[in-house]
């Protein structure tokens, strides 16, 4: 039986998952912890530096030492052990304890939609992590792969059958699902601990406190996203064994249905049904993002999903970027090049600055990188982020967008630099830069209302 306990054991378990992604929560939460973290480096340091003089020492010397060493280290590694413990026992005692609470709070991330977040402490952290773990691991709730949905509808599409694709989403996704349902499926069903129900009503509780209204779930908090999905398995279900459904799939509130319709029933009456299931929810699907596309062999078709452009023609199946993409990507170009600008004209030591963020701004958008403090090395960058394209015109289009900013630039060798820099060749030659997480702060900083 799974343990869903707010408790130490579970808490370290947490810390352990989060240190083989690269997150060392010591650093984020437990400063003391730390700074026992970096004693241990430099005495494993020494430890190796002891190893490299082993010939100029006597054997017993060198054993001496090294005992001595590892020693240190044991009791370096006790010590990091009983602390974490000691701190993990106090989040525990926190979370478990009557008047705990999240502070959500409403937070401007320049989206039109409202995004919150929970206090940034280990208490908060840590509750939020353990919930979503227990949701995770009883209801097997995980979100769509992206990569996977754009693969298997480049099959499906890439054929010569006829097929009709009804492209949806639901409006306002988190800020209308029904809480009460969610609430009463997790009150009916035992699978979840009082102690795990109780944690997901402070969370819905707070959030209502905030909107006064007792529709929604907290767009940004991490629980959401699960809670979202444990929602929308019904319809999921439901509209995959529908008659006629060839491919369903949903990304968060994003659908996509491939259907060929049974001869009694027209394509209208199959879009009544599944608003009929929208509706049955409580949810409102996008009238201005509702479509039904007609692809058979005698004619063009065109479907934007997941960021890739299917333009569909006889036989055969292009995979471009979205219009959307193109875009965002152009705004990224015009606040590097308008963010150096500002600075283009003052002393010397800040223009510098400024052109050196500029040029790394450019290699960031144009090039691929591997996330730092990440053990998955997880890779992302232009060739990553759009691999699955069958033609680079879009790039190319990019080039010259680019190539016209760096033309307006007054600086000859900044323009000889940067005109190195190129998406097409940065997609073909998947060619990798290397930043650090300071470097990435920055470059990112000035993008972050891009969406």
């Amino acid at each position: 039986m799974l343990d869903q306990s707010f408790s130490a054991t579970n808490f370290l378990k947490i810390v352990d998952i989060e240190n083989r992604k690269g997150n060392y929560l010591e650093g984020e939460f437990f400063p003391d912890i730390e700074e026992i973290s970096k004693e241990i480096h430099v005495a494993k340091n020494k430890l190796r530096k002891l190893k490299q003089k082993k010939s100029t020492l006597s054997e017993e010397e060198y054993e001496e030492k090294k005992a001595a060493a590892i020693a240190n280290i044991e009791d370096l590694k006790g010590q990091k052990e009983d602390l974490l413990n000691e701190e993990l026992n106090k989040v525990s005692s926190q979370i478990n304890s009557k008047g705990f609470s999240f502070g959500i709070k409403e937070v401007d991330v320049g989206m039109p939609k409202k995004v919150y977040v929970a206090e940034h402490n280990a208490a908060t952290y840590f509750a939020l992590k353990q919930v979503q773990h227990n949701i995770r691991r009883l209801y097997k709730v995980k979100q769509a792969n992206r990569h996977q949905i754009v693969c298997q509808l480049r099959e499906l599409l890439g054929d010569r059958f006829p097929k009709y694709i009804l492209r949806t989403d639901i409006s306002s996704f988190y800020e209308s699902i029904p809480r009460k349902h969610i609430l009463k499926k997790l009150r009916d069903d035992p699978l979840l601990t009082l102690s795990s129900k109780k944690i997901i009503r402070r969370i819905l509780f707070e959030y209502s406190a905030i909107t006064g209204s007792d529709v929604g779930l907290p767009r940004g908090i991490g629980i959401s996203a699960y809670l979202a999905e444990l929602y929308m398995r019904d319809i999921d279900r439901t509209i995959r064994d529908y008659p006629g459904v060839l491919y369903y799939a949903r990304y968060v509130d994003d659908i996509i249905i491939v259907f060929c319709p049974s001869p009694n029933t027209g394509t209208m009456a199959f879009m009544r049904l599944i608003v009929s299931e929208i509706k049955r929810l409580g949810l409102t699907r996008n009238k201005k993002k509702t479509q039904i596309i007609k692809s058979d062999p005698s004619a063009t078709a065109c479907v934007q999903y997941l960021g890739y452009k299917y333009q569909i023609g006889s036989g055969s199946l292009e995979l471009r970027m979205t219009d959307k993409k193109i875009n965002r990507y152009k705004q990224r170009i015009d606040l590097t090049f308008s963010a150096y600008a500002k600075k283009a004209n003052k002393p010397k030591k800040t223009e510098n600055k400024a052109r050196a963020l500029l040029e790394k701004r450019v290699r960031f958008l144009t090039s691929n990188t591997r996330l730092v403090n990440n053990k998955k090395n997880v890779v992302s960058g232009i060739f990553f982020s759009n691999s699955l394209l069958t033609k680079l015109d879009d790039l190319q289009i990019l080039d010259k967008y680019l190539s016209k900013k760096i033309a307006g630039l007054t600086n000859p060798k900044l323009q000889n630099r940067l005109s190195e820099q190129s998406f097409k060749n940065g997609f073909k030659t998947r060619e990798y830069h290397k930043f650090s997480a300071k470097d990435l702060s920055e470059i990112v900083e000035v993008w972050n209302h891009v969406y």
